[in-house]
């Protein structure tokens, strides 16, 4: 039976549903869904959202309300849909009968990398120019900006755990900029345990920080929160779950008939 997770909340739909395009950006996410500056849930939260929740790759069959997908690694993914997942191109809402093998698409919901098989929030097909975009911010990750959760604070250096599970320096000096949502701040506020998002460039074997945003802390089991039980191939179910890292759970879910 198709199964679709209860707690996956709805300040990480809207978070999921922003990924690609603030991930084609030219550089790294900034901010959270609503756009605004600092490295929460759309820095270092939403690459990992993607990497935990979400599923890129060339539509190879279309069977019903079934996808295959191809991966950039060659793997094959089924992504299920139910009636309340959301399928957009160029932010506009489709219908699922308007993909096409040979589209590229990015699906994001309930994650089963053994079974390779994802229950879809959300459906949204990447354009020629944003895989071109994604595929420079990925060339560009470590070497023009960086992200990861502060692994240690020594002095002016700050070791992070990248995405990747990389482990990379960041060096600050009196020319970098600190800010924590919209508020600024300096190296003090830096906690072990935070997630940052720099920019700058490398300098020797670490990275010398322009701007250094902090979002949350992070945590176990990711910007998701809690694994809850599973119900039912209905899309994904309305739910007030927690959310990691600074960004409250939104309480009063928009009137879309497609949610």
């Amino acid at each position: 039976m198709t199964r679709f997770r209860k707690f996956l909340p709805l300040s990480l739909l809207a978070l999921l549903v922003g990924a690609l395009p603030a991930l084609g950006q030219d550089g790294p996410p900034q901010g959270g869904p609503g756009g605004g500056p600092g490295g929460g849930p759309g820095g270092m939260g939403m690459m990992q959202a993607f990497q935990d929740h979400g599923v890129q790759g060339t539509v190879t069959a279309i069977n019903g309300s079934k996808l295959t997908v191809k991966t950039e690694d060659g793997a094959s993914w089924t992504i299920e849909t139910g009636p309340n997942t959301r399928v957009r191109r160029d932010r506009q809402q489709i219908q699922l009968t308007d993909l096409h093998a040979g589209d590229v698409v990015g699906a994001f919901g309930d994650k089963d990398d053994k079974a390779k098989d994802l229950g879809a929030i959300a459906v949204m097909v990447i354009s020629k120019e944003q895989q071109e975009q994604i595929e420079k911010a990925k060339a560009d990750f470590g070497k023009t900006w960086t992200m990861g959760v502060v692994q240690t604070i020594v002095d002016t250096k700050i070791t992070v755990k990248r995405p990747d599970n990389a482990v990379q320096i960041i060096v600050v000096d009196e020319n970098t900029s600190f800010r924590k949502r919209r508020d600024d701040i300096t190296l003090a506020d830096i906690k072990v345990g935070d997630n940052v998002t720099a920019r700058g460039a490398l300098q020797g074997a670490d990275f010398l920080a322009k701007t250094l945003n902090v979002g949350g802390p992070g945590g176990p089991g990711g910007p998701g929160g809690p694994r809850g039980d599973r119900g039912p191939g209905n899309g994904p179910v309305n739910s007030q779950g927690s959310n990691s890292g600074d960004a409250p759970a939104n309480t009063n879910p928009p009137q879309n008939p497609n949610l």
